[in-house]
């Protein structure tokens, strides 16, 4: 972009050519010209997806790694899956960051992390961070950095910034994660239970959250896949926000209710 350093994608020519980039706006706003999906010959097996156009096109011409060439690996006729896997000839998550933009609304944001995820086969060197994205199991398949942005007013933030949110590792509890809560992903991961009151301390004695405190509602989020898809490395995980109790040393999930009342909050312990 012009003011913010921020990885160039320009076309062929430069920006002399006013060709297009990433961003539209020095205040990087995504390239909405790219927010289409990009056509196949076999959609059926290659299906298309919303914003797969700006992926492609940061992979083909993106900056930060100047020594990468990644167009060959966008012809699926071609190109092996998972191929570029611990080599030079791709880049580590983290190259998004550099890269990323924002959108004005929550569903291009959503689109566009899940096309970057779903390119991961051909643009991940799978170091940053390690994993194997051959391997279909959850433990190899969430190992995954990246966001977009979406702006909002202040206005909007101070009337819905008071709801803590915390994510479960996808597939926390079963490879397909949908039975996954907040028991099984402490006994899974070491420590979890404390990131949790960790991040819920935080959202406490954060001047950015001024409304979050005793009382706030608290809510967890599974990722999850269909039993048929446990098999796919290019599985269509969602996401299920749920009420869940935790039992914390400072601070604690109190769920109350049933149904459609169920509500969580945050007590002190």
């Amino acid at each position: 972009s012009n003011s913010i350093d921020q990885t160039d994608a320009y076309g062929p020519g430069g920006p002399e050519d006013q060709v297009l980039n990433l961003v539209s706006s020095s205040s990087c706003r995504c390239e909405e010209t790219f927010a289409g999906s990009v056509p196949r010959e076999d959609p059926e097996n290659n299906p298309r997806q919303p914003w797969a156009a700006w992926v492609e096109h940061a992979m083909k011409f993106q900056t930060s790694f100047p020594n990468v060439n990644l167009s060959g690996h966008l012809d699926v006729d071609v190109y092996t899956p998972f191929s570029n896997q611990y080599t030079c000839e791709a880049f580590p998550s983290w190259f998004w960051d550099e890269a990323m933009c924002w959108n004005s609304d929550i569903r291009s944001t959503i689109a566009l992390n899940n096309a970057i995820y779903f390119y991961k086969d051909r643009w991940s060197n799978a170091m940053g961070p390690y994993t194997d994205y051959s391997i279909p199991e959850a433990e190899y398949q969430r190992a995954f950095q990246g966001w977009t942005e979406t702006p909002m007013s202040y206005a909007t933030f101070k009337e819905h910034g008071n709801i803590g949110v915390i994510a479960l590792p996808a597939g926390s509890c079963s490879q397909t994660g949908q039975d996954d809560h907040v028991q099984c992903a402490q006994d899974a991961f070491d420590g979890f239970g404390e990131d949790i009151e960790d991040a819920l301390e935080m959202l406490v004695n954060d001047d950015l959250f001024p409304n979050f405190g005793l009382g706030s509602p608290v809510v967890f989020a599974r990722s999850w896949r269909s039993d048929d898809e446990v098999d796919n490395t290019n599985a269509q995980w969602q996401t299920f926000f749920f009420c869940d109790e935790f039992d914390g040393e400072k601070y604690s999930v109190q769920v109350e209710g049933s149904g459609d009342d169920t509500e969580c909050r945050l007590v002190a312990s």
